[in-house]
C-alpha cells in the first residue's frame, strides 16, 4: 500500500478512536462532574476502590505520595462523603479507608462506562468484532513493542 494510502487509512482510524473515546469519555465526564474531585481526590478514590479498603499509608504507597499528604487527600473524601475511616479489624492501630454507600454509588457509575462497551461491542456482527479484535490485537502488539523500546532506551 502506498504512504498516502497508508497515512489516508491511519487518519480514518484515528478519527474513529476519537469518535469512540468522545462519547464514551462525555459519559464518564458526567458522572465525574457531579462528583466535583480534584484530580488528587480521584487518583486516591480510585485507588481505594481498587484495593479494597486499604489503609491511609497504602493509599501514600499506591498514589507515591507522602503518607501526610494522603492522609489530608482522604480526609477530603471524608467530607465529601465517598469514604468513611474504619478501624482495621484484626489491628486497632490501622485505620482502613472504605468506600461510603455514596463512595459505593459513585464507583458503580464510573464502572457503568465498562458495562456501555460491552454493549456496544455485542451490538456488531461477528465478522466486524472479529476485524476488531484482529487490529486491536495488532495495535497492543504495536503499543507493547514501543513500551519495550522506550524501556530499553531508559535503560542507556
Amino acid at each position: 500500500m502506498a504512504k498516502a494510502q497508508v497515512d489516508i487509512r491511519v487518519d480514518a482510524v484515528m478519527e474513529r478512536i476519537r469518535d469512540v473515546f468522545r462519547e464514551f469519555s462525555s459519559r464518564q465526564q458526567a458522572v465525574l462532574v457531579h462528583a466535583d474531585l480534584t484530580m488528587s481526590q480521584l487518583k486516591a478514590f480510585f485507588a481505594i476502590a481498587k484495593d479494597g479498603d486499604p489503609s491511609v499509608g497504602l493509599v501514600a504507597k499506591e498514589l507515591d505520595i507522602a503518607l501526610s499528604s494522603a492522609s489530608q487527600v482522604v480526609e477530603r473524601l471524608v467530607k465529601a462523603e465517598l469514604v468513611e475511616r474504619r478501624p482495621h479489624p484484626h489491628d486497632r492501630r490501622v485505620t482502613q479507608c472504605v468506600l461510603s454507600p455514596k463512595g459505593q454509588e459513585l464507583s458503580r457509575q464510573l464502572a457503568m462506562g465498562s458495562r456501555t462497551m460491552r454493549v456496544w461491542l455485542e451490538r456488531m456482527n461477528a465478522d466486524a468484532l472479529a476485524d476488531l479484535e484482529r487490529g486491536l490485537k495488532a495495535l497492543a502488539e504495536q503499543a507493547a513493542l514501543s513500551r519495550h523500546e522506550r524501556e530499553e532506551n531508559d535503560g542507556d
